[in-house]
C-alpha cells in the first residue's frame, strides 16, 4: 500500500470561498504565511486525525480591522471543502486542542470559536464582531492568530 497524498495548501484548488460574498472579494484567500506558520499548518492538514477533513488558508488584510495586518501570522480552520465550508464541531474542537496542546512553536495570541475568544494574558472572553459575511462567531470555522 502506497503513501497517502500529502495535503497542499494553496490557490486554486476551489476552496478560496465563494467571490460573490462580498467579505470574500475585498479579504482574498491566500496562503502566504510565516515560515514556522507555514509549517504549522501544512503539519496540521496532514495530521493523521485531520488529513482531508480541515482546509486552512489566511486572507489579504486578515482579520479585518485589526492593525498591524496579521496575515501572515493567522489562519482560519474551515472544513475540508475549503473557505466557507462548515467545520463541523467536534472536529473543531480537537482542532482547538490539538493547537493549544502543540509543543510546537509559535505560541497563540488568541484563537476564536464558537462565540469565544481566548486572548494570551486576558483568558476567555466574548467573540469580537466582525464585517457581514464573515462568521464573525466564529461558529463555522476556527480562527488562531500567533505571536
Amino acid at each position: 500500500m502506497g503513501a497517502r497524498a500529502r495535503v497542499v495548501l494553496k490557490k486554486g484548488l476551489g476552496k478560496d470561498g465563494n467571490r460573490s460574498v462580498d467579505y470574500v472579494r475585498m479579504h482574498p484567500t491566500n496562503y502566504i504565511w510565516r515560515a514556522d506558520i507555514e509549517r504549522l499548518t501544512a503539519r496540521l492538514v496532514n495530521m493523521d486525525a485531520f488529513h482531508r477533513r480541515i482546509w486552512v488558508n489566511t486572507y489579504f488584510h486578515h482579520p479585518p480591522g485589526v492593525t498591524p495586518f496579521r496575515d501572515k501570522l493567522s489562519f482560519d480552520v474551515w472544513g475540508f471543502g475549503g473557505g466557507g465550508t462548515r467545520l463541523p464541531v467536534d472536529l473543531g474542537w480537537q482542532v482547538r486542542r490539538t493547537l493549544f496542546n502543540s509543543p510546537h512553536l509559535p505560541n497563540i495570541n488568541w484563537i476564536i470559536w464558537q462565540g469565544h475568544m481566548w486572548t494570551r494574558g486576558v483568558g476567555l472572553g466574548p467573540a469580537p464582531p466582525g464585517p457581514p459575511g464573515s462568521d464573525a462567531g466564529h461558529f463555522n470555522h476556527l480562527h488562531v492568530t500567533y505571536l
